[in-house]
């Protein structure tokens, strides 16, 4: 039905290209969809975390996501340029504190606040160079199968506190 009243009118048809394409010819894309693999909002909030801690002013920010995510807008970047731009965020002294809590309130199944506040602190002795806990997370995979501090079971918190006094000790 709208094709042929379309065809009975080609110059409405024309109109409505005209109307359509009036802000792509003026480098305007005001109907761009967003991208399908965007990040969601809690990386775009760290990205504003980063910003603030960093003391950036809102040019050098957005030159920042130009130069090493390649997009104008945080909301614009999927998963592979926030990296890039995290990365570089890392390299001008941003380090993110999220590892540091005791991650709420848990399962029963998981090990308990205290229990990784204790593994925290015993790790801290064995390697205090280990801000980011890093070496912590790479230690937990590979000895304990587990692939960061906030997935350690509470049967697991135990095997894992047992190994870390004995790496204390040993030291």
């Amino acid at each position: 039905m709208i094709a042929n009243k379309m065809a009975s009118n080609p110059n409405r048809s024309m109109r409505l290209l005209a109307i359509k394409s009036r802000p792509r010819m003026l480098g305007l894309d005001m109907h761009r969809p967003r991208k399908s693999s965007s990040i969601p909002a809690k990386k775009i909030a760290l990205l504003h975390v980063a910003k603030r801690q960093l003391g950036l002013d809102e040019d050098t920010y957005r030159d920042i996501l130009r130069r090493f995510g390649g997009v104008e807008s945080s909301a614009d970047l999927d998963p592979v340029e926030f990296e890039a731009v995290m990365i570089r965020m890392a390299g001008l002294g941003f380090r993110s504190t999220w590892t540091k809590r005791t991650f709420g309130d848990r399962h029963s199944s998981m090990a308990s606040a205290a229990q990784v506040e204790l593994m925290r602190s015993l790790w801290e002795k064995y390697d205090p160079a280990d801000e980011d806990e890093k070496h912590l997370n790479a230690w937990l995979r590979r000895f304990h199968g587990v692939s960061a501090m906030r997935f350690v079971s509470a049967k697991k918190a135990k095997s894992v506190i047992t190994a870390l006094k004995a790496m204390v000790a040993r030291q």
